[in-house]
């Protein structure tokens, strides 16, 4: 994913108001909270800041989901310093380096320069995202995922399940992994029906967290005809959701998701998947790395066979097409089936074109 990226989500659409992590001596309208694993925190602590609330049931959520379990799995705190924006990345993650904690997770591509100075200048590990080549020995590290192979399981269900025998896509953005996602998608679909139609949706080249926007493409790709729709967003995703959901064009609606699980929040019945990110694996091989003395030679990458990537399983999905999405994840994970890399929105677009 490139640096203008959806980790800006709420940048774009949100007031970003002056942040200080409050130990720091400074008042601010960030949260700042500290969790506790499991056992005891003589371990060390996980620092993360994230540029939205972790109640987003998205990237926010995830990330600190995954701080969580890798510190219960670890006997360390997690230090959350939530909902800072951009406008002062420098002095957040600063002060959360002068606490020397054993690991910093800038928990957005966004944050990455300000990630890398600082990482290498306090010599404090910290996780930063999307570029493979930002490695510094001791010090700095990247999380980058294949996400495109969840998606073409998520194309798979989605030939399975629609009944107008037409499927949607929408994006919130001009993204990297947004058409990386939409060519996963487009090419499992395929497999399953060569020549189903995918509308193709996208709000804006930033809007991220415009659930308004959200909730007016989802209305137009579902009177295209599209009766289960594949949906990248952050916060536009609770557009994509209500629109789904309150939808009645006199057949039954599906909404598959990304990174998260909105599944409490679904009041229409409506979201029949997503395509998960996990970062719990990520974090747990860092903190194996630093103590091994090996962290910042490589970077993770998040994936179906680590577990980084997964479809979500929900009630909804037939036994009989959640057994032939298990048999397409281990022909993935066997190299049998090869996933198109659609970086670009010429090639998501190919493979969205059936070429």
């Amino acid at each position: 994913m490139q640096i203008n990226s959806k980790r800006l989500a709420g940048v774009l659409a949100a007031v970003v108001v002056a942040v200080v992590v409050a130990a720091c001596g400074s008042s601010s309208k960030s949260n700042t909270s500290t969790h506790s694993g499991s056992s005891s925190a003589s371990g060390g602590t996980i620092a993360i800041a994230t540029p939205a609330k972790t109640a987003d049931y998205g990237w926010n959520a995830q990330g600190y989901a995954g701080a969580k379990a890798a510190a219960s799995a670890n006997g360390m705190h997690v230090k959350l310093v939530q909902n800072i924006g951009y406008n002062n990345t420098d002095t957040i993650l600063r002060q959360l380096a002068l606490a020397k904690p054993t690991l910093i997770i800038a928990h957005a591509s966004g944050f990455d320069t300000s990630a890398q100075r600082i990482a290498v200048q306090y010599r404090v590990p910290t996780i930063t995202y999307d570029i493979p080549t930002m490695l510094h020995p001791g010090s700095l590290s990247n999380i980058t995922t294949s996400s495109q192979q969840g998606a073409y399981l998520a194309g798979i269900l989605a030939a399975h399940m629609t009944k107008t025998n037409k499927v949607g896509v929408i994006i919130s953005a001009s993204d990297t992994n947004w058409y990386e996602m939409t060519g996963g998608f487009a090419a499992g679909a395929h497999s399953v029906k060569p020549h189903l139609p995918i509308v193709f949706g996208q709000i804006g080249p930033a809007s991220y967290d415009d659930s308004a926007g959200g909730k007016r493409v989802a209305a137009s790709v579902i009177a295209s005809g599209a009766d289960v729709i594949f949906t990248m967003g952050d916060n536009a995703s609770f557009g994509y959701l209500q629109a789904i959901g309150t939808a009645h064009p006199g057949h039954k609606l599906w909404m598959i998701g990304d990174i998260g699980d909105m599944t409490p929040i679904d009041t229409g019945h409506v979201f029949l998947s997503s395509v998960l990110w996990n970062f719990t694996h990520a974090y747990n091989q860092a903190l194996s790395d630093i103590k091994s003395h090996t962290f910042g030679n490589h970077n993770y990458n998040l994936t179906l066979a680590n577990g980084g990537i997964s479809l979500l399983k929900t009630k909804y999905i037939p036994a009989s097409v959640w057994l032939k999405i298990e048999t397409a994840q281990k022909g993935i994970e066997s190299g049998a089936i090869k996933v198109p890399d659609t970086t670009t929105a010429a090639k998501a677009k190919a493979v969205l074109n059936g070429s």
